[in-house]
């Protein structure tokens, strides 16, 4: 049987890191979703014409997070299997999913939202937005 070499896979740059896939058996996530759907996502441009869609009620002043960001943080959380809103509070510090939205992985600033943000998100779309 022959010797395998793995070969790295390799992303556009997130936040001015280098983003690879490696299978050394290294893992900072388990989910590796994000990062694909970020890529699916930036080329038939889905999360920006839906946030496009949606009113941003919002002050200016309290927002942390962009409703784009927000509208991507939700879709690809369930296209990952995370139907549930409470899942965010878990899933805000994995890197993957933080890479995945154009942020630092290990920067706890950088920390996408949790549960509280989407309740409100999903309680704030109206009948006209849909």
């Amino acid at each position: 049987m022959g010797e395998f070499t793995p070969e790295q896979l390799r992303f556009p740059p997130v936040a001015g890191l280098c983003v690879r896939g490696d299978f050394d058996g290294g893992a900072w996530s388990s989910d590796f979703g994000p990062m694909i759907l970020r890529g699916v996502d930036r080329q038939i441009g889905l999360t920006e014409r839906l946030s496009a869609a949606i009113d941003d009620w919002r002050h200016p002043a309290y927002v942390t997070h962009t409703r784009g960001e927000l509208i991507a943080q939700r879709t690809y959380q369930i296209a990952c299997g995370y139907e549930d809103g409470n899942d965010a509070n878990a899933l805000r510090h994995d890197a993957l999913f933080k890479l995945g939205l154009g942020r630092k992985p290990r920067d706890a600033a950088t920390d996408l939202a949790g549960a509280p943000t989407f309740s409100r998100l999903e309680n704030g779309v109206g009948a006209r937005d849909l």
